[in-house]
């Protein structure tokens, strides 16, 4: 019945432990990753698209905020920022999160951009960080940058961040703090903890049956897991206007801080297997608003802005699938992105 519905073989979700789940609740946050652990072992990516290249999700320490971060993932954010550093924030979701291992070498956007501003400047100290969170929203991002990020003294900010908030634009009863689609981890972690107890049996049935009753492995069902009621694709986009006030929030701080803000237009790329899909030409509208929302601000404010959605080439090579970036993906992106943030180190 899977396989007739979903046109795929059902693939085997592996138990974990309890104690090597790599996120835990928050009292402010749906989560957070834990700070100086080991993430899951390496495994091939689970992305639709160049499933031929040998792309993996390595397995990397989180650093002193819980982000994979540098070429190891787990490179000190030093707090008080060290004298005639400059140093950069790269803010956003799992597209800016990510990193991919291929040819053993690890890939990330922050990475990409920290290498082109070296070579470019190499006498001076520069240092991007990767604060990119898996699946958070606007509101997410903007309660963490105000609770952590700021303490990093960053001089220059780039956001990159859409899409995570458009299943919550389109859930009914919407509220403008986001109550009424999230919820805490904390509401949910017994389920995987009573999972972990539960024996591991290679069968399909029972293996679908456990992980849809208890989430048996973190990595597949995070983001159901801090969620709560359902996307309707026949409603309009009510978040629109909370997820630019999200972002405006962020950027009044910075000015008022003194810190250079960079925006980005997001990403999307409808490819054929998707692109007559009602929900991906959804997200494709919401993804056109929340772009407009960013160009506004930009004009309002008088802030670089980085057109990357007109940018990045809609073709197989730079995408895993419709948001996500293949190594010459985040090379390219970091490449668009690094030319205000060259302009400005000239200028500083």
């Amino acid at each position: 019945f899977y396989k007739i519905k979903f046109k795929t073989t059902y693939q085997l979700i592996p138990k974990v432990p309890s104690k090597r789940i790599f996120v835990e609740p928050h009292p402010y946050l749906p989560y957070v990753k834990k700070k100086h652990f080991i993430s899951p072992k390496m495994m091939p990516v689970t992305y639709p698209l160049n499933k031929d290249k040998g792309f993996l999700f390595g397995q990397y320490r989180t650093n002193n905020f819980g982000n994979n971060n540098g070429p190891n993932g787990d490179r000190h954010i030093a707090i008080p920022k060290p004298e005639s550093l400059i140093r950069v924030n790269c803010i956003g979701g799992s597209t800016t999160g990510n990193y991919i291992v291929y040819k053993d070498k690890s890939f990330s956007y922050p990475m990409e951009l920290e290498n082109i501003l070296k070579k470019q400047f190499p006498d001076k100290k520069i240092e991007v960080n990767n604060f990119g969170q898996g699946g958070c929203t606007s509101a997410e991002l903007f309660i963490r940058f105000l609770l952590e990020i700021m303490d990093t003294k960053p001089d220059i900010v780039i956001i990159y961040h859409a899409y995570n908030d458009l299943p919550v634009s389109l859930t009914p009863g919407f509220q403008s703090d986001y109550s009424h689609a999230k919820r805490n981890l904390g509401e949910t972690f017994y389920l995987y903890r009573l999972a972990s107890i539960i024996p591991h049996l290679p069968l399909a049935f029972y293996n679908f049956f456990i992980t849809k009753l208890f989430y048996q492995h973190i990595k597949y069902s995070l983001l159901e897991s801090i969620s709560k009621g359902r996307v309707c694709l026949d409603g309009e986009f009510k978040g629109t206007t909370t997820y630019k006030r999200n972002i405006e929030y962020i950027i009044n701080i910075c000015n008022a801080q003194g810190i250079y803000v960079i925006l980005s237009t997001f990403s999307h790329y409808l490819y054929d297997e998707i692109k007559d899909t009602k929900l991906h030409k959804k997200y494709r509208e919401g993804v056109i608003l929340e772009n407009s929302a960013i160009k506004e601000l930009a004009d309002k404010y008088s802030i670089p802005l980085v057109d990357n959605f007109s940018l990045i080439p809609c073709e197989d090579k730079y995408f895993v699938d419709s948001i996500h970036f293949t190594p010459e993906g985040m090379n390219l992106l970091a490449r668009n992105i690094s030319h205000p943030v060259m302009e400005f180190i000239k200028r500083i």
